[in-house]
């Protein structure tokens, strides 16, 4: 469970530099640019994924006992 939480944690550090270069710098007109934010909130977000999934199995493993 912990390998989750430090993976939501890096997800979530990963969206937010990725929207920060889209949104503050003029790196995500040029085509490498594009790449890295695409890389940054894509990679975030499926590292993020499997938090939730646990947390939601553990607490349907609690209430069956």
């Amino acid at each position: 469970m912990k390998i989750f939480k430090i993976l939501h944690g890096l997800g979530l550090v990963m969206v937010m530099v990725g929207c920060g270069l889209l949104f503050l710098t003029e790196q995500a007109s040029q085509i490498n640019g594009m790449i890295l934010v695409a890389v940054l909130i894509g990679g975030g977000l499926i590292s993020m994924s499997p938090f939730p999934v646990a947390l939601f199995i553990e607490w349907a493993k609690k209430q069956q006992s």
